[in-house]
């Protein structure tokens, strides 16, 4: 089976050779590249180069053009900071007290420099890999992104009093999410990443009311263009997972300190498939061997017909290439 036959059987609850294999690689991929962070953020070529050499060296079942939560951020008019081996992130937020909105640029994905090179990362990535694996693209998620652009702790504390702007400013960004989500699906991506890392801090009261809409919005968006979502909320989403059935994503990535096994039977049946979920530091970067094993089995075990398996969250790129080389060959049937 190629990869994507892979994938989409499995998602579909068929027979499969090998449970895919759906590990998050970002500064693993900047090292088989064998350039800095900073280079493989901001050359597409780098990161495609490091992604082809990752799916043969550790039997990787996707290629995603995830690098960053600072594409729209850029493309929305935040001046960066790109540390040579660090994740970039904005000098200071564009949102103020002020709440002014009009400081945000409507921006066109295919011209903003930024998410120009993501697209031209999507469509290299499809002419590469034909189709043989799966493309995944990726946006942020309205929490993530205004997190972004207010600054997390004052976000937060605007989300806590409910602030009349939030309404406006989610509005704004699901447009722009809306592009460049399309884009990315034209120009080659079969499914959609949404990472909302910052949707895990907010409880389920306020995601309800302020994450669900809006997730659900993108998903129902790119089901209607043809593609699929992987929604990522890395964290402790255990609180938020009756929720997140209702977003329907056809993956959820779930983080390694929630129950795996309430989430699988949770999600069983629906038209959702849970990937997850090994600790990326404790497992995979610092364990031995035999606790690689032992986890990457509890997986399995805990799973159902249509899991996936991967880290948590991103592999650190201290991982030690035997401990991803062995998860891959437990995953065969």
């Amino acid at each position: 089976m190629t990869s994507l036959e892979r994938l989409n059987a499995r998602l579909n609850g068929q027979p499969v050779d090998k449970i895919p294999n759906m590990n998050i690689v970002m500064a693993i991929v900047a090292r088989e590249a064998g350039v800095s962070y900073r280079e493989y953020v901001n050359d597409y070529r780098k990161l495609v180069e490091g992604n082809l050499i990752c799916l043969e060296k550790y039997g990787l079942d996707s290629v995603s053009v995830i690098s960053d939560p600072m594409r729209e951020t850029s493309a929305f008019g935040a001046e960066l900071v790109f540390p040579e081996n660090g994740v970039p992130f904005a000098a200071k937020p564009l949102i103020t007290d002020t709440f002014d909105l009009s400081v945000l640029k409507r921006f066109d994905p295919a011209e903003s420099e930024r998410t120009a090179d993501r697209l031209k990362g999507c469509a290299k990535l499809r002419e590469k890999v034909g189709k043989d694996y799966p493309v995944i693209g990726w946006v942020e998620g309205c929490i993530a992104e205004a997190a972004d652009l207010r600054g997390l702790n004052e976000f937060l504390m605007d989300l806590a009093v409910g602030e009349d702007y939030l309404e406006e400013l989610f509005s704004l960004i699901h447009e722009q999410q809306k592009r460049f989500a399309l884009a990315q699906l034209n120009a080659g991506a079969d499914f959609i990443g949404v990472g909302n890392a910052a949707a895990s801090l907010i409880g389920p009261e306020r995601y309800r009311e302020y994450g669900l809409p809006w997730d659900k919005a993108i998903i129902d968006f790119v089901h209607a263009k043809g593609g699929r979502v992987k929604l990522h909320i890395c964290g402790n989403t255990g609180p938020l997972l009756e929720l997140l059935k209702e977003a329907a994503p056809d993956i959820l990535d779930i983080d390694w300190m929630v129950d795996f096994r309430r989430a699988a039977e949770l999600f069983e049946g629906s038209a959702t498939a849970v990937s997850g979920n090994m600790d990326p530091v404790e497992v995979m970067m610092r364990g031995t061997p035999q606790l690689v094993e032992e986890q990457v089995l509890r997986c399995i075990e805990e799973g159902t017909a249509t899991t996936l398996i991967a880290g948590g969250c991103e592999i650190p790129a201290a991982a030690p290439e035997e401990n991803l080389r062995l998860m891959d060959r437990l995953l065969y049937r």
